[in-house]
């Protein structure tokens, strides 16, 4: 019995019930982030500099995401996973959101080009505040890091992989009309080459964005790091969209069972286990090596906020580890989703301390030239997030998911003619 021979994309539209999402998170996100753009940038320049750290520590978080959802959605083409047939489209969906994360990012680029330094102390190496050895230390590096440059390359990072994500989502819609097999094994080839792409931009835009912060300090894993962190934080948002798609009364009920969940949260626990294990080579080969300009950079994340590195081990990999080790807890949506949902905010923690202490930094070098207080820093050292990190939170996360919506809303959630549908329908775990 063919299991797919009544599907139609048309069933799986969710129209105006997600369409009338986009208009109200869109307007919440633009005000938030309106009201936290008056509150930063009206102030001095310590306040500038928390704006604009609090704004790229969001970006880089939602950005990481849709990261995550478009290489989910690569692998699962070159291995030809029949299992995620009735979730991949879901993942194509998130993808599809980079001409809207390309529009975020032009504040952080046009800080750039302006010579903010309280962000990038390299957009203006002859800042008065920067002190006399980091001046001569960026303007070594200018070759690389110089503000037009930068600008150049975040075009070309977010125009691949809007290429990449509108390819992968045209050709899988494709396929809901004309049923064509061949167009699977078109998605199979091209995504094969366009992986080791998406890990050179990946690794790239993660050291312009975040280790650029710091022009001094330099890690060879750093973009594994970041990639491995974004796509866990992918698999739990996939898990928790998947558990609401699904339930009774969902628009994909009974086209996601346990079987998808568990598969969903082995791979899931994978990128626990892989984050912990690259989050723990980077510290450990810098512990040992004792290298001063590679140890300061741990060294202000480990006196911030009570230790950030041992915090991270708690709760960004042990709970989830031993949370997700269960086949049980696998298997029961409701249980898996609250532990997904932890993990989303643990992500945004970890995007936090890689970013914030920069600020830090910035606010102890206004102080020395005489352009702020020590009291500034103190303060933000002992109580780091405040009102204007929340706003930030509030205003790019809601204009992502309106996002998210908006294509929920015109495309098909579910790749009807997928011919892996049948095998996704009908598997089961050992």
């Amino acid at each position: 019995m063919n299991l797919t021979a009544d599907l139609t994309a048309d069933k799986f539209t969710l129209g105006d019930r997600a369409g009338s999402w986009v208009s109200k998170l869109g307007v919440i996100g633009l005000v938030a982030l309106a009201i936290a753009a008056g509150l930063g940038l009206a102030g001095d320049a310590g306040q500038q500099s928390r704006f604009l750290h609090a704004y790229l520590t969001v970006f880089m978080y939602v950005t990481s995401i849709a990261l995550g959802a478009l290489l989910f959605v690569l692998l699962m083409n070159v291995t030809s996973a029949g299992w995620s047939a009735t979730v991949r489209r879901i993942a194509e969906l998130v993808a599809s959101t980079f001409p809207v994360l390309f529009v975020l990012s032009l504040p952080i680029v046009a800080a750039a080009l302006m010579g903010q330094a309280t962000l990038f102390p390299w957009a203006n190496p002859h800042a008065d505040f920067l002190p006399s050895a980091v001046a001569h230390m960026i303007e070594t590096k200018t070759a690389y890091l110089n503000p037009v440059f930068f600008a150049g390359r975040i075009v070309f990072y977010f125009a691949t992989w809007t290429v990449i994500a509108g390819w992968a989502k045209r050709t899988s819609v494709a396929q809901d009309t004309s049923g064509d097999p061949l167009l699977t094994n078109r998605l199979k080839k091209l995504s094969a080459p366009a992986i080791p792409v998406m890990a050179l931009t990946l690794t790239f835009f993660a050291l312009d964005m975040l280790m650029a912060l710091d022009p001094a300090w330099y890690s060879t894993i750093f973009g594994v790091y970041y990639f491995a962190g974004g796509f866990g934080a992918f698999m739990a948002l996939l898990a928790i969209l998947s558990k609401k798609l699904g339930d009774e009364g969902g628009i994909l009920h009974g086209m996601i069972r346990d079987e998808h969940y568990h598969d969903i949260g082995k791979l899931t626990f994978a990128f626990v286990m892989f984050w912990g294990y690259i989050a723990f080579s980077q510290y450990i080969l810098i512990w040992y090596a004792n290298i001063p300009e590679e140890t300061v950079w741990y060294k202000e994340r480990e006196g911030l906020f009570w230790g950030h590195v041992g915090v991270l081990f708690l709760v960004k990999f042990l709970v989830p580890f031993l949370g997700l080790m269960s086949r049980h807890m696998k298997r029961v949506p409701a249980r898996m989703v609250i532990l997904c949902a932890w993990m989303l905010l643990m992500h945004l923690y970890d995007m936090f301390f890689l970013v914030m202490p920069s600020h830090l930094t910035t606010l102890e070098y206004l102080a020395a030239a005489g352009q702020g207080s020590h009291e500034a820093a103190e303060s933000f050292a002992h109580f780091p997030f405040g009102v204007l990190e929340a706003l930030c939170v509030i205003g790019v996360v809601s204009i992502f998911a309106a996002a998210i919506a908006r294509a929920f809303s015109t495309t098909s959630i579910l790749a009807v003619r997928d011919p892996r549908m049948s095998e996704a329908m009908t598997f089961h775990n050992p």
